[in-house]
Formats: C-alpha cells, sequence, structure tokens
C-alpha cells in the first residue's frame, strides 16, 4: 500500500507542476494557486476558515495564499457581518482565468490517462471518487 499512496502524491505533485508551468506561459499564478481560484470562483464569499475546510489545508497557509493572490489581483477579502471573519470574492481576472485552469487541468488528465481505455478511465472515476469520499469522511470525523 506504500507504493499506491507514494504513487498518488507523486501524481498531484507532477499536476502541480504542470500547472504551474502551464500557466506560466499565460499569467502570474502558481500551479497550486489554480485550486484557491477554482474553490473561490466557485464559492464566491466564502469564509478563510470554510475555505481551509474545503481543502484541507491549515488556515494560515489559505491566509498567506488569498493575501498572495489578492495583492496579484485574482480575489478581494472584505469583512464579514463579523468582524473577525474575512470572506473572500474573485474579481474578474479570477473569472476570466477560469476557463484556462479547466483546459489545463483537462490536458493533464490526458496525460495521465494515456493509453488507458474509455473503461478503464471509468474505473478509476470511480475508485478515486471513493477514495475522495472516504477522505472527507476522515476529515469531516476530525473537526466534530
Amino acid at each position: 500500500m506504500a507504493t499506491f499512496l507514494k504513487n498518488i502524491n507523486m501524481v498531484a505533485r507532477s499536476a502541480t507542476q504542470f500547472r504551474e508551468e502551464q500557466l506560466s506561459k499565460v499569467c502570474d499564478l502558481k500551479g497550486y494557486q489554480a485550486k484557491y481560484i477554482l474553490n473561490v470562483c466557485s464559492n464566491p464569499g466564502i469564509s478563510q476558515d470554510a475555505l481551509a475546510k474545503l481543502m484541507f489545508v491549515n488556515k494560515s497557509n489559505v491566509a498567506r495564499q488569498i493575501a498572495a493572490l489578492e495583492e496579484s489581483g485574482y480575489v478581494e477579502r472584505r469583512q464579514g457581518e463579523d468582524k473577525r471573519v474575512s470572506l473572500v470574492f474573485p474579481t474578474d481576472k479570477a473569472t476570466a482565468i477560469i476557463p484556462v485552469i479547466h483546459d489545463i487541468n483537462a490536458k493533464w488528465r490526458e496525460v495521465i490517462t494515456e493509453g488507458f481505455t474509455e473503461e478503464e478511465k471509468s474505473v478509476l472515476l470511480s475508485l478515486t471518487d471513493r477514495l475522495y469520499g472516504n477522505a472527507v469522511k476522515y476529515m469531516e470525523e476530525q473537526i466534530d
């Protein structure tokens, strides 16, 4: 099983590097920042705490990345009704880059599933959906 987990980790790291290489051709985003943009655009007005839970990262990482994205003009933070809460909203610059990120992610899927049959892709999706579901269940139990 250790090799299995190592493989998943290496695919994830490679995906980040691929996104970074592709994004560097068209904008100033880093590969790992694409996930933040996708999540903020899908959840405008999300709190930084909720974003941390959604992405399974710690709050300090979210604060750092949101600050960097705000400085680059991709997001803006606004105070919530509770003045201690920062809400994150995408800017037009973030919204405009979404199709590019989706295209890059589609290219990556093609790269890593090269030589797979449609049936194998379907099985892979089903199995990874189950893995993700188990991970979400675990993380939710940790929060409770």
